[in-house]
């Protein structure tokens, strides 16, 4: 058990690693994005300092001269600002194309990429070099950068504290949720009176309350089954009793013949009642390993020629008007009861003299097979509940079985995934109809 426990996977595990992954994800992106902002934000500083330089110089504010120090790094720091006439030489042959035009270019020399402005003093001709290091802007870009992301990183290491917490607090509802119904001896939950349980769980213990449901209509049916089934198995025992006794009271041979025989047919009774539960215990637990397909013509043919000697006691014809070749799935050897139960149903309740009309024919990648009688019918009324147990309509409720045929019909068609339904034929008599894909 504790075993499965832990295979199963934890809602709360799951949240907390999505959190912290998003969240990584959510600082990574942050930080390459502050590098890139920084980093443009950093090279429009270097060009508005450039251009700044260089209006100093285009309104005489600033006198630029032939420095041979200019590019010297003893006495010149990386970052600064040099300046000099376009034409002049420079100490470490800084070379610029004369004809390089007015305004802002990038350049790379002695190794190093330079932003460089070339602008030209008022009322003169002499053009002037505005020059910086490129790498001054980069390093602009990685000091914003590092001060972006160091707090988003000492926040980082709050977040797993932070998002247990939440975590804990969120699911506190499912928690007490889960103790309530753990505590509860009632079968169904009040989703009423509990405004506390989260909307988003609110489909799942509805669902969870439906299966409750369900489950309570079951176990009702099952005590009224067994309800039914002792009632149903007291009668024909109470009444072995009466006969048994009647038996022995008899006082003469003839009187015993006749008391022995009404015995044997009590017998007979129960024996059948007892079967017939068995059957239904039997279709109501098919499994669905020993599926075979089996020829439906046939199974139907074997079964009219086991039950036409009880027919033909009561001078009724059987006519199997369609009989076409067909194949089906059948688990257990369930169809048989299927088909014995509505040909017994059909002589059972068709009048002497009677007839039943048998058809079995493919229609729409199904088997269709029909039993109609020319007994009473059924009430219509009655209908819907005819695959009850021990249900019989108004008339049938003695004398002529327990109600449990047709019971075990339904549930064989439910494993076998047909099709039962029930009505009753024109002028008069009862139509057993039963479909089910073929194999």
């Amino acid at each position: 058990m504790s075993a499965d426990k832990q295979s199963n996977p934890k809602l709360s595990r799951r949240l907390k690693r999505a959190l912290l992954a998003t969240l990584l994800a959510v600082l990574v992106l942050a930080t390459i994005a502050a590098g890139v902002s920084a980093y443009l934000e950093a090279s429009e500083i270097q060009d508005e300092t450039l251009l700044s330089v260089a209006k100093l110089v285009e309104t005489n504010q600033m006198g630029a001269q032939r420095d041979t120090k200019m590019f010297d790094d003893h006495h010149v720091d990386d970052s600064a600002v040099r300046v000099w006439e376009l034409n002049k030489d420079n100490r470490h042959g800084f070379s610029i194309k004369k004809s390089l035009k007015m305004g802002f270019h990038t350049l790379h020399e002695n190794g190093d990429l330079w932003r460089v402005y070339i602008t030209r003093k008022n009322r003169a001709d002499e053009r002037y070099v505005v020059a910086q290091q490129l790498s001054v802007s980069a390093e602009l870009a990685l000091k914003s950068a590092r001060n972006t992301a160091v707090p988003l990183l000492l926040l980082f290491l709050l977040v797993p504290v932070l998002i247990t917490l939440i975590v804990r607090h969120s699911f506190k509802p499912l928690n007490a949720l889960t103790n309530k119904v753990g505590a509860s001896d009632s079968l169904t939950l009040d989703l009423k009176v509990d405004n506390e349980i989260p909307v988003e769980v609110l489909p799942f213990v509805s669902a969870i309350d439906s299966l409750l449901e369900k489950n309570k209509a079951y176990n009702t049916a099952q005590r009224r089954f067994i309800a039914d089934a002792a009632h149903e198995l007291r009668t024909p025992i109470t009444a072995l009793s009466l006969e048994i006794e009647n038996v022995q009271s008899a006082k003469n041979e003839t009187v015993k013949a006749e008391r022995q025989a009404a015995l044997t047919k009590s017998v007979s009774r129960l024996q059948r009642l007892v079967n017939q539960l068995l059957d239904l215990a039997r279709a109501q637990s098919i499994m669905d390993e020993n599926q075979t397909i089996i020829s439906f013509n046939e199974l139907v043919k074997t079964q009219i020629a086991d039950l036409y000697v009880i027919a033909e006691d009561k001078g009724i014809s059987i006519s199997v008007n369609r009989n076409e070749p067909t194949q089906v799935a059948d688990i257990n050897n369930q169809l048989q009861h299927l088909v014995r139960n509505a040909l017994s149903n059909a002589i059972k309740f068709t009048p002497e003299g009677g007839s039943i009309n048998i058809e079995l024919y493919q229609e729409h990648e199904h088997a269709v097979f029909t039993v109609v009688d020319s007994g009473p019918g059924v009430p219509s009324e009655h209908l819907d509940k005819l695959h009850e147990p021990f249900y019989r309509p108004d008339g049938q409720a003695s004398g002529k079985g327990a109600g449990l045929g047709l019971a075990i019909c339904h549930e064989v068609a439910a494993h076998l995934q047909g099709q039962l339904s029930f009505e009753n034929a024109n002028p008069n008599g009862f139509k057993f109809s039963y479909k089910q894909p073929l194999a």
